[in-house]
């Protein structure tokens, strides 16, 4: 079924400035989260290293930084990692289309592929590649 955002306490935004990214990299894209007073590392850039303890939920969500803009971003897939162990890797939520959650099973520090697909207003589209990562502590 998978994980309600409101199951989540580690909350990670991605920012995208559809004009940066139209050459399908990572500059315009900007991650944050709500665990900087934890120790989470690189905070606005696209290189976010979250930190959080096993077992944890973890949402991510994808927004345009012109609220003007009539581009569209959507996540497209959060990959493989040793992180998310026997739990998967993080599917799109159940109660927000533009979601995905995922819970954080195994310690240490562990890199992810986070692929956005960036839509331009009567343009074409790019998918940007992302290799953020989490550092999960032992709980």
């Amino acid at each position: 079924m998978g994980i309600p955002t409101t199951d989540c306490p580690v909350q990670i935004q991605i920012w995208v400035d559809d004009n940066a990214v139209t050459t399908g990299n990572s500059v315009g894209v900007y991650l944050v989260d709500n665990r900087v007073s934890s120790g989470s590392e690189a905070e606005g850039t696209a290189n976010l290293s979250t930190a959080c303890s096993q077992g944890t939920n973890v949402c991510w969500q994808v927004f345009l930084i012109n609220p003007k803009s009539n581009s569209t971003v959507d996540i497209q897939s959060i990959g493989n990692s040793k992180a998310w162990g026997f739990s998967g890797q993080p599917q799109r939520a159940p109660d927000n289309a533009s979601a995905f959650t995922g819970t954080v099973q195994n310690a240490g520090s562990a890199g992810y592929p986070l692929a956005i697909n960036v839509q331009l207003s009567g343009g074409s589209g790019t998918t940007v590649t992302l290799n953020p990562s989490v550092n999960v502590s032992a709980s």
